[in-house]
């Protein structure tokens, strides 16, 4: 028998594809780590009051370090020239350059006391000392005399000179509230040593009193 016909075929249409949901998923992790720390605030500007403070201070250590310096060279200056004199060199030169040295380093080490009445005496009659140039070009003078006496120890003393020279100039130049810091402590020394010698007064005149009775 023939072979039925093909049943026609009907097109049937595609279903349409449905978007997937998202699948959303939640990771719970858990660590032991601190919470960062809260960044530490920014530091403010210094107090003006303890920068001044703080300058004052290192001012004053300035302060005694060059007047011992000072102090150190010119009692080796008296000294030298005292001995070299007594030696009685044989050049009347040499006795007079050894003069000009100790009168130098006499002048140097009273400009180096805290005195007040000395102090002011070498201020009136030897001001350029409290000048940085003119300081300088003393210092100067002074190697050069002791260069001159012709002994070992004088030209390690005019070395030092130069080398203080340079030093002193530097510190007056760089600071120039050296003088004024140093005349305040000056003051402070010379009430000090008045407030001792009134209480030394005062006792000498109590023993004085129940002595007589």
């Amino acid at each position: 028998p023939a072979a039925a016909p093909a049943a026609e075929a009907v097109a049937v249409p595609a279903p349409t594809p449905q978007p997937a949901a998202a699948a959303t998923s939640y990771n719970y992790t858990t660590t032991n780590e601190a919470p960062a720390a809260a960044p530490a605030p920014a530091a403010g500007p210094a107090d003006p009051e303890d920068l001044a403070a703080a300058e004052k201070e290192q001012l004053k250590g300035i302060i005694l370090f060059t007047r011992v310096l000072n102090l150190g060279l010119s009692i080796a200056v008296i000294t030298h020239s005292i001995l070299y004199f007594v030696g009685l060199p044989k050049s009347p030169k040499l006795w007079v350059l050894s003069i000009y040295s100790l009168l130098g380093g006499c002048l140097i080490c009273c400009l180096e006391t805290q005195l007040k009445w000395i102090r002011t005496t070498i201020a009136l009659n030897f001001g350029f000392l409290f000048d940085p140039s003119l300081r300088f070009m003393f210092f100067l003078l002074m190697a050069s005399v002791e260069w001159s006496l012709n002994s070992i120890f004088s030209m390690i003393l005019a070395g030092a000179f130069v080398g203080v020279a340079f030093y002193n100039t530097y510190i007056l130049f760089k600071y120039p509230a050296y003088r004024k810091l140093r005349d305040e402590l000056a003051k402070e020394e010379d009430a000090r040593i008045q407030k001792k010698m009134r209480k030394q007064i005062q006792k000498e005149a109590t023993k004085s009193m129940f002595a007589s009775n």
